[in-house]
């Protein structure tokens, strides 16, 4: 949880200040462009890292991603302070490798929770993955917005302090980031590591036979994928917010600058946090199948109000409820999974429903990458044309709501029955 909660929080400002960079410095077609090319990218790369994760000590993949990443970051920054800049192409490999990192991240932090942890505990350990995670993610925004325009002369209340903090380059951001990665690593090297489960490690065979068991798993239990594939549509339109759209959205549609986009995604932890303090509640009182189904059309509503909307104190507000649906959302999939998907299979199954959502964000971004969506207000029709996806995947799961309720009943005997 610390180290996760360590490089939480050193990939939060950094994955905001690349784009900001990149918009503010008039090249944000660039970025939009680079962003495809590295989800196309990452299409592939999921699937080996499903294999990675099924096939090694999940502790020592943790150890394997955090040193590549900050020896990497530390290069790249590192050259930035030697040469006083960095070219594009070095800011758009720090960012490729910091989206590569988070495919195999957090399929192995949770399978890691669920070899480590009781059935009993997996709502528990998925709520307190989200209150650190997120909790990294408020403290990055804060911090990420004084590093990004700098601050003069802040009077501290109730107090004669006066301080300054000068705007950071690009590259000394990294090396913080490059830092954390490597606390991460000691910390992470300070796990006793005592599986709850005995593991069978996956390393027989092929990477394409061992892919193929996690394909034979899903073809035999369909409505396990398409239960998966649609309880993933909130994480895809907030995805795609979040790293394509909210920053033309912030500049460019209402007008505003970093302290605004760093308001959103403190506002977006809060709402983040918030659902993993209380998710237990919730969790006890409905079953996850209409959990889901409501958090679907409420994330809808929200982004349909987003494009029917120019006001920053509406846009900052729902990015608290985007945070709380996004985060309950997983809490409720994730749990599932955990009950469902037996621990040897649960990096390469992971690994093929991150290829569809893969394959969704690609084709979003192709479309939201084109000029007409960077113009102006024209970002607001992406946010209805992804509103429309998630009311979408509300019918599917209205639709197969019979069936879908026979697999999580067993998780709420009492309610999924009616």
């Amino acid at each position: 949880m610390t180290a996760n909660g360590v490089s939480s929080f050193a990939q939060g400002f950094t994955m905001m200040s690349i784009p900001y960079y990149f918009n503010t410095h008039n090249n944000y077609s660039y970025f939009s462009l680079c962003l495809t090319l590295i989800t196309l990218a990452s299409l592939f790369w999921a699937l080996y890292a499903g294999s990675i994760i099924d096939g090694f000590n999940r502790k020592d993949v943790f150890l394997g991603t955090n040193f590549i990443g900050g020896i990497v970051i530390l290069s790249i920054a590192s050259l930035g302070f030697k040469e006083g800049e960095l070219t594009n192409i070095l800011i758009i490999l720090v960012y490729a490798l910091t989206m590569f990192g988070y495919v195999i991240h957090y399929p192995n932090l949770y399978a890691f929770s669920q070899e480590l942890s009781d059935p009993k505990d997996y709502t528990k350990i998925t709520s307190l993955i989200e209150i650190v995670g997120q909790s990294a993610v408020m403290g990055s925004a804060i911090m990420g917005t004084m590093l990004l325009e700098g601050v003069k002369n802040i009077h501290v209340p109730m107090t004669d302090i006066v301080f300054s903090l000068e705007k950071w380059k690009i590259h000394e951001i990294f090396l913080f980031d490059a830092i954390a990665y490597f606390i991460s690593f000691l910390i992470i090297l300070l796990i006793k590591y005592s599986p709850n489960m005995k593991l069978v490690i996956s390393d027989e065979g092929s990477l394409y036979e061992r892919l193929k068991t996690g394909y034979m798993y899903l073809r035999n239990n369909q409505l396990v994928a398409l239960f998966g594939i649609c309880s993933f549509t909130i994480f895809i339109v907030v995805y795609i917010e979040q790293f394509a759209l909210m920053t033309p959205y912030v500049l460019n549609h209402l007008k505003e600058g970093a302290p605004v986009l760093g308001l959103t995604e403190m506002m977006y932890g809060l709402g983040a946090l918030f659902s993993g303090v209380i998710i237990q509640t919730l969790f006890s009182k409905m079953p996850v199948l209409k959990s889901i189904i409501l958090l679907t059309f409420a994330t809808g509503a929200i982004f349909l109000l987003s494009s029917m909307t120019c006001a920053v104190i509406i846009f900052i507000n729902v990015a608290f409820l985007k945070g709380f649906t996004n985060a309950s959302s997983r809490i409720f999939r994730v749990t599932y999974l955990f009950s469902l998907i037996p621990n040897e299979l649960a990096g390469r199954v992971n690994s093929f429903f991150n290829v569809m959502n893969t394959i969704f964000r690609l084709l979003f971004l192709s479309i939201f990458t084109l000029p007409f969506f960077m113009e102006g207000s024209n970002v607001t029709y992406a946010y209805a044309i992804l509103a429309g996806f998630c009311f979408f995947a509300g019918v599917v799961f209205l639709i197969y709501y019979k069936q879908f309720s026979q697999l999580t009943e067993s998780m709420t005997p009492n309610e999924d029955k009616h």
